[in-house]
C-alpha cells in the first residue's frame, strides 16, 4: 500500500526527465521501502521478550546455600522463554532491545530460616526481598526498569547464613518487555 502511495506521489510530483530515469528513481524508492519495511519487521521480532524460571527442575525439596558472597541464581526450569533474552546456566537476562521491561521474583526460605536476595541490575541493587521467619515462609518483589540493549539483569541471594529453597516451581524469576524505547 505505500509502495503506491510513493510511487502516485512521484508520478504527481512531475518528475521530468527520461524514461530510464524516472525507472530507476522509481527503483531506488522501491529499493528504500523494502528496506524500512525489513528494518521493521526485524525490530518488531526483536521485541518479543518474555521468560519465566522456577529454581530447580526437581519436584524434591531443594535448598540452595548459604555462601561466603553474593551468589547468582541460576533459575534452571525454564517455563517460558520468548526471544531466549534470558540465560539457565548463568541466571542471566540480557535485554536484546532498549525497552521498559518488568521483572518479579519470589523465593521460599531454605534450610537456616533466613532469606535475603535482590534483583541487580548490571551489578547494581535495584530491589530485594527479605524474610527470617523459618522454612517456607515466602517474599516476593517486581519492579519496572529501563533497559539498554545488552543491560543485564538477574537475581543474588546475599552472603552469609542465608538459602534459598524450591519445590515444584515455588521460587521463581520472571520478566518481559512491556515496550520497546
Amino acid at each position: 500500500m505505500r509502495s503506491f502511495f510513493f510511487l502516485g506521489a512521484l508520478l504527481v510530483c512531475g518528475l521530468v526527465g527520461s524514461q530510464d530515469t524516472i525507472q530507476n528513481q522509481i527503483q531506488q524508492v522501491m529499493a528504500r521501502l523494502e528496506k524500512i519495511e525489513r528494518e521493521n519487521e526485524e525490530r518488531a521480532n526483536r521485541a518479543q521478550v518474555a521468560f519465566s524460571a522456577a529454581l530447580v527442575e526437581s519436584k524434591n525439596w531443594t535448598s540452595i546455600g548459604p555462601f561466603d558472597r553474593c551468589h547468582t541464581l541460576e533459575f534452571k526450569k525454564v517455563i517460558t522463554n520468548i526471544g531466549n533474552a534470558y540465560n539457565p546456566e548463568t541466571g542471566i537476562f540480557t535485554a536484546p532491545v532498549k525497552g521498559l521491561y518488568y521483572f518479579r521474583f519470589t523465593g521460599i526460605v531454605g534450610e537456616t530460616g533466613k532469606l535475603n536476595a535482590g534483583l541487580k541490575k548490571n551489578g547494581e541493587n535495584i530491589v530485594a526481598i527479605y524474610h527470617k521467619a523459618g522454612r517456607q515462609a515466602s517474599a516476593s518483589n517486581g519492579v519496572a526498569l529501563e533497559l539498554e540493549e545488552g543491560n543485564q539483569v538477574y537475581v543474588q541471594l546475599f552472603e552469609n547464613e542465608l538459602t534459598i529453597a524450591d519445590q515444584n516451581r515455588l521460587s521463581t524469576f520472571s520478566g518481559f518487555l512491556v515496550f520497546p524505547l
